[in-house]
């Protein structure tokens, strides 16, 4: 559960900064709202408020399973995709769980970046880093590396 959320993470990190929206820190707390250039007539109140109500009902739904395997990797309505139904369905399990292990040690850096590069992005901290790979980096950088 916690590497899905991982993975959505990075992935809606990435794409904040790379659609020209600011950063994920700024992006949630601007004065005029947006999305993909459009203004957002809801208020984030509304809005986490329905999805407190979506996300409760989908995951009651979820844990409403008797099978332990399907509450982990339900199908039906949770697998428009039929994916649970393959053959390779257990080498599927075992990448998921490979890849949200690095989403999360991924979303970990991009906290520990933001904090060391006075909030910045990772996008822009990656243009930096290749611009001058041998100055910005972490060794460079005192916030980076403690006690230093």
């Amino acid at each position: 559960m916690h590497s899905r959320w991982s993975m959505l993470g990075v992935a809606g990190v990435v794409a904040v900064e790379a659609s020209g929206n600011g950063t994920w820190i700024e992006s949630p707390v601007q004065a005029d709202p947006s999305y993909l250039g459009n203004s957002i007539p809801i208020t984030l109140p509304i809005i986490i408020g329905v999805q407190v109500f979506i996300m409760a009902f989908v995951e009651q739904q979820r844990s409403s399973q008797t099978d332990p395997v399907m509450r982990m990797y339900p199908g039906g309505a949770f697998d428009p995709a039929g994916l649970s139904k393959g053959a390779d369905f257990e080498q599927l399990k075992r990448k998921e769980i490979a890849n949200g292990r690095v989403a999360m040690l991924a979303f970990a850096g991009i906290i520990g970046a933001a904090q060391a590069n006075n909030n910045e992005g990772p996008v822009a901290s990656l243009t930096r880093h290749l611009a001058d790979p041998w100055h910005v980096n972490v060794a460079d950088n005192a916030a980076a590396v403690p006690y230093l």
